[in-house]
């Protein structure tokens, strides 16, 4: 991994060569097969994930008939950050996450990362500015399939409610 391929990602784009440098430093590579699992959701959160090549599906495990089922909520590719909760107090992880097929990941130990924050305020500022952006952007998707299924139990709630009436 070099600075061009680190760059590359989106969390790291708006940083000076000096800064991605910093960065490189402390990152870790990481090879995932096909199907293996990052983390799962609740684990502890220690470390930022940046998909340098390949794709990872973050999932939510949901019921079906008593069977739980990985669901797919979003798929990262090349240049794609994840893990952010390795940086947002409690520190753990809010979804699943397995390669969806072979892959390389940049990872960056949480101590590591925050004393490079405390060292350079810029790049702290930088790669926080784009993780508030991840949360709002979940934020979103959260809210939609929320008022989604409010709708849904409100309708299925009427329904019943004129069968009552006839």
């Amino acid at each position: 991994m070099d600075i061009v391929e680190l760059r590359r990602a989106a969390i790291f784009a708006d940083l000076q060569d000096a800064e991605a440098e910093r960065l490189l430093v402390v990152a870790r590579s990481q090879h995932c097969g096909k199907g293996e699992c990052l983390f799962l959701l609740g684990d502890h959160a220690d470390r930022l994930y940046v998909v340098l090549s390949g794709k990872v599906e973050l999932t939510f495990p949901l019921s079906f008939g008593g069977v739980v089922r990985d669901v797919p909520v979003e798929s990262k590719m090349p240049g794609s950050a994840l893990g952010w909760s390795a940086l947002v107090k409690p520190h753990r992880f809010t979804l699943s996450a397995r390669a969806a097929e072979t892959s390389e990941l940049a990872t960056f130990p949480r101590q590591d990362l925050l004393r490079v924050f405390e060292a350079d305020h810029h790049i702290g500022y930088v790669v926080m500015r784009h993780i508030a952006e991840v949360i709002g952007r979940r934020l979103l998707q959260v809210e939609a399939l929320w008022a989604r299924e409010l709708q849904r139990a409100v309708t299925d709630s009427l329904a019943a409610s004129d069968q009552r009436k006839r």
